[in-house]
């Protein structure tokens, strides 16, 4: 049987736009848009102030061990402008800021981890109001709000000698509460390093330093489940609204996305790579963007996730 031409051509183009379609499909989600603000001096963490709809972010200047005061807090726009390099800045007169880290807002004010004190300041206009020293401290390094007011703190419990990461045996979480009283939950070797900490749902979520992992805990510091991801040296983690969690690795590079709808063996995915020294992760909820400070760049990184 002869063939039309034009019938031919037809159906090839029909099949064509099918297995393009197939492929599409296959693909999994699309890759965040990626932008890049610069200009920071070692960039830590990245926090959206909600209430002001602007990105805070923790500058170390140097060792994150060494109490100098020089470290400081930019606000940086949605837009990616920076508004105030050194809205809040160690080197001023009446301000104690050497290698700022996490950051929480909660009750108006502006927590922030400083090696063995959480700083604490106006969450508008970067005022100080107080010191909350953590006595025994080794490097307090991510805060979350827990439901009640109070904040969990992280005490990855390690030091720097001659460039090289040491052990210093303090590895905690640490519960401060909204009378000021510290106490630690749960501390020793069952916390290989602990460093970004998410409370959601009456629970906090760990990444660790020291493992390729996520542990989660109840508020009274009981283990309730471990996560498994393919590379360690965890830094920074954010629990989305839809119970995803981001976690970023700096031996991978990237930022592994868990999705706890797997039951006990919840999916892990790569969300994106080629992200050198990944630190303490932001959420910008309004606009499903994920900010990333790049440590070793003095960069932060914009990721609209689809």
């Amino acid at each position: 049987m002869k063939s039309h031409p034009k019938r031919l051509a037809a159906a090839l183009v029909s099949l064509s736009a099918v297995v393009l379609q197939a492929c599409a499909e296959d693909a999994g989600p699309a890759a965040p848009e990626i932008r890049r603000v610069g200009g920071f001096t070692t960039p830590e963490s990245v926090l959206h102030d909600e209430e002001r709809d602007v990105y805070l972010v923790s500058n170390i200047v140097g060792s994150p061990v060494d109490k100098d005061d020089r470290g400081f807090i930019s606000r940086v726009s949605p837009d990616g402008e920076v508004l105030d390099l050194t809205w809040i800045d160690g080197a001023s007169e009446g301000v104690t800021l050497s290698a700022p880290k996490g950051m929480a807002i909660a009750g108006g004010k502006l927590y922030v981890a400083d090696i063995d004190a959480v700083r604490v300041f106006d969450a508008g206009d970067g005022a100080p109001i107080q010191d909350i020293e953590v006595p025994g401290a080794g490097l307090l390094n991510d805060i979350a709000v827990m439901p009640d007011g109070a904040i969990v703190v992280s005490d990855t419990g390690v030091t720097l000698e001659g460039g090289a990461i040491t052990g210093v045996g303090t590895d905690a979480l640490v519960v401060i509460a909204p009378s000021g009283q510290v106490s630690r939950i749960v501390e020793g070797p069952a916390l290989p390093h602990p460093n970004g900490v998410a409370c959601a749902d009456g629970e906090i979520w760990v990444a660790y330093l020291g493992a390729a992992r996520v542990d989660v805990y109840d508020a009274s510091g009981e283990r309730r489940r471990e996560l498994a991801l393919p590379a360690g040296s965890l830094d920074g983690l954010v629990r989305l609204d839809d119970g995803r969690v981001l976690v970023s690795s700096w031996d991978a590079g990237a930022i592994f996305a868990i999705d706890p709808a797997g039951g006990a063996a919840p999916r892990v995915s790569t969300l994106a790579d080629g992200l050198p020294s990944p630190a303490d992760l932001g959420w910008d909820r309004s606009r499903n963007r994920l900010l990333v400070p790049l440590f070793n760049d003095d960069e932060v990184v914009l990721l609209d996730v689809r």
